[in-house]
């Protein structure tokens, strides 16, 4: 298990442990711990349109996206909740993620992947560096596993797919697993 890296705190009055597949969220992976948080339903705020950031305490301002950096990202939507803004470009239910078409009639679980930058260490890797790059890959890919394993086991028989998204298409893994 990685060292507790010191920084911010989940936010529990924005966060909770307690996965759910009832609505379209965010959520962090705290890679150290291996543990996961959602964005909460609160009045007034949409859990998918909750920024990553506003889960933790002590990040606010330009410190927030840094400080989430510790965490691995991830989006959850339920069937036919089209993400409104899925990582940076727009989308609906007829529309793609990165030029690549999701069947958003189904539930999916999108987790970001980040090539170059060590979630677990707080480094980046240099892009001449393909050997640490892929072991970097193979690593994030194994978190994604864990977390779509903890939604599976909530799916009950729904059609459920995850995909590791990177900053381009061609750093994305789409429909990585689909469960039914």
């Amino acid at each position: 298990m990685s060292p507790v890296l010191p920084g911010p705190a989940i936010n529990k009055s924005y966060a909770t442990s307690k996965l759910t597949m009832a609505y379209p969220h965010v959520g962090l992976f705290d890679v150290g711990q291996r543990e996961l948080w959602i964005a909460r339903k609160r009045l007034g705020q949409d859990p998918s349109r909750t920024s990553h950031a506003k889960l933790l305490t002590g990040a606010g301002g330009s410190m927030a996206s840094a400080e989430k950096d510790r965490f691995l990202c991830f989006w959850f939507h339920h069937p036919d909740s089209a993400p409104t803004q899925a990582l940076g470009s727009v989308a609906t239910a007829s529309m793609a993620v990165h030029g690549y078409p999701i069947e958003w009639h189904e539930a999916h679980l999108l987790i970001r992947l980040d090539p170059t930058w060590d979630i677990s260490q707080q480094q980046l890797i240099k892009s001449t560096d393909t050997r640490r790059i892929d072991k970097n890959v193979d690593q994030q890919y194994e978190w994604g596993q864990y977390i779509f394993s903890q939604y599976r086991g909530l799916a009950n028989g729904k059609p459920l797919s995850w995909h590791l998204v990177g900053p381009r298409a061609r750093d994305s893994l789409f429909y990585v697993e689909r469960v039914e």
